[in-house]
């Protein structure tokens, strides 16, 4: 194998994976975009922050939550796609397989085809199917992860809130205490 072979090879996976990459990207982007625009204000507007307002806390909480509660339906309709898309690549595999055996059943001797002939034949036939296949089990893997990783931010975001609600009950009954004391000098 040569150098330009190679780089040839690359070039070609490079390109193939660009394109199904795309194709992932657009549909992971369908069904989790209202999520990630969540994920990335939350980056942007309290990761980025030193101190954050209680009521900031609390909306990206709620707003999270809320999401993600959606998410799993959508998430189970992606897997849908992600079923049927398998049965289609298995069905095209499977029409195809016989058809060529069809194709060859009247030849005979060194001329008809083996049993790896027709599947490679098959095989090749549903590659669309199948790389499609793939794609949806990506994106519903993806999406998973996503709403697996969103549910991780609102158990942060509870903590968060509960430090500073008792942050707060702290800092009430130390000012409480301060004007009691005060109230009592003689």
């Amino acid at each position: 194998m040569s150098i330009n072979n190679t780089q040839e090879y690359i070039d070609d996976l490079t390109n193939n994976v660009s394109i199904l990459d795309n194709i992932l990207e657009n549909v992971v982007n369908e069904y989790s975009g209202s999520l990630d625009k969540i994920m990335i204000e939350i980056k942007n507007n309290l990761l980025e922050i030193d101190t954050v307002p209680i009521t900031t806390i609390e909306k990206y909480f709620t707003a999270l939550s809320s999401e993600v509660y959606f998410m799993c339906a959508t998430v189970e309709k992606l897997g849908l796609f992600d079923s049927l898309s398998k049965s289609k690549a298995q069905e095209t595999y499977n029409l195809k397989y016989l058809e060529y055996q069809h194709k060859n059943d009247g030849v005979v001797g060194s001329k008809k085809p083996t049993v790896a002939e027709i599947t490679a034949q098959a095989e090749t036939a549903s590659l669309y199917d199948s790389t499609m296949s793939d794609v949806y089990a990506k994106a519903y893997k993806t999406i998973k992860n996503k709403i697996s990783a969103a549910e991780t931010m609102i158990s942060t975001l509870s903590k968060i809130l509960s430090h500073r609600m008792q942050e707060s009950q702290l800092t009430t009954k130390q000012t409480e205490r301060q004007i009691l004391n005060e109230s009592n000098i003689f």
